[in-house]
Order: structure tokens, then C-alpha cells, then sequence
């Protein structure tokens, strides 16, 4: 069993801060009393606040991504269009949640600060990357026909995007189930 450094145990907690409390609305002496630890200790592994909170956002984005990849590689295998409906079903949020809300938080910092428009940059184009890699495939088993897959996979994830933020802020499941079918179909329509 893989026992989680003290680094990381701070940038966890951190981070559960984050979502019950908003980014901006948590202090170092909330974390210290969550881990009841003393301000030395944190910053003993991180230089300053900001530090932790890029850390622990970027650890947010790339466990999104590393859990997207896990399920997509437990999950059976099926047509390529399938795979497309489970790409847009994993990144539609499927309940009010403060983890999406924090995602809504971090977009207005990344706009003033660019550490934060690095961490989102990079998170987009990862998410792209594996759009584009679907698509890709499906024109080779001649399932898709795109006449460029850069250009729908920017497509779809923004048009996602959109829906993903209209739907944190309303969420109902009748909402989502017709958005993610919406969603679909412009998708089918950007790569057939």
C-alpha cells in the first residue's frame, strides 16, 4: 500500500479546503487546523500560499485526466463512437458538485495570473489530445471522415465546455441527460 508523503497529505487537504470553501475563501491557518499542524510545517514543503494552491489545482487536473484514462481502460470496447459518447459523459458533470465549481473559480484567475492560464493550457490540451486521438482513429477504421481532427476535436471540447458551465450552474439529471445527447450529435455531426 503506497503511503502518501506529508507533501502530499497537505496539498490533499488543501484541496478539499478548496472545494468546501472556494479557493479564495481558504487561509493557512484553516489548512493548519485541518492537519493540526503549525505554519512551519507547510512551509517546510511549499515556499508560499500561492505555491500550494497551484499544486494542489494541478494535482486536481491531472487526476481528471489519470481518472478518465483508467476508466476508459477498464471500460469494454466498443465502436469508436462509443468511446466519443464516453469521452463527453465522463466531462459533462453528473451532479452539483464543489469540484466543478472549483473548475468555474480557477478560469476568471487564469485570465490575471499566468501561472494559472499555464496550468489550464496544459489541462485543455491534454483533454484535446485524447479528443483528437479518438477522432483520429475513427477516421482510420473509417468510421469518422473529418476532414481535420484538430480543428473538431477544438470544436467539441468547446462546445462541451459550454454546456459543462451552463449545467454546473443549473444542474438537473433531465438537464444533463438532453444536454450530453446534444452534445453527441454535434459532436457526430463534426467528425461524419
Amino acid at each position: 500500500m503506497k503511503v502518501d508523503s506529508f507533501k502530499d497529505l497537505i496539498k490533499k487537504a488543501a484541496l478539499n479546503l478548496f472545494k468546501e470553501k472556494g479557493l479564495n475563501n481558504v487561509s493557512t491557518r484553516d489548512l493548519n487546523a485541518r492537519l493540526n499542524i503549525s505554519r512551519s510545517h507547510m512551509y517546510h514543503y511549499y515556499s508560499n500560499w500561492d505555491e500550494l494552491k497551484l499544486d494542489a489545482i494541478k494535482k486536481m487536473l491531472d487526476d481528471d485526466v489519470n481518472d478518465y484514462l483508467l476508466k476508459l481502460k477498464e471500460r469494454k470496447t466498443g465502436t469508436i463512437s462509443e468511446e466519443l459518447l464516453f469521452f463527453l459523459d465522463y466531462l459533462l458533470p453528473d451532479a452539483p458538485s464543489s469540484h466543478w465549481i472549483l473548475y468555474l473559480e480557477i478560469w476568471p484567475l487564469s485570465a490575471r495570473d499566468q501561472r494559472y492560464a499555464d496550468l489550464i493550457h496544459a489541462n485543455l490540451m491534454q483533454w484535446n489530445d485524447i479528443v483528437e486521438d479518438i477522432i483520429t482513429r475513427g477516421i482510420e477504421v473509417g468510421e469518422f471522415t473529418s476532414a481535420n481532427s484538430q480543428v473538431s476535436a477544438r470544436q467539441i471540447a468547446a462546445v462541451l465546455d459550454g454546456y459543462s458551465s451552463m449545467i454546473i450552474l443549473d444542474y438537473s439529471a433531465e438537464k444533463r441527460a438532453l444536454f450530453l445527447e446534444e452534445i453527441f450529435k454535434f459532436s457526430l455531426q463534426m467528425v461524419r
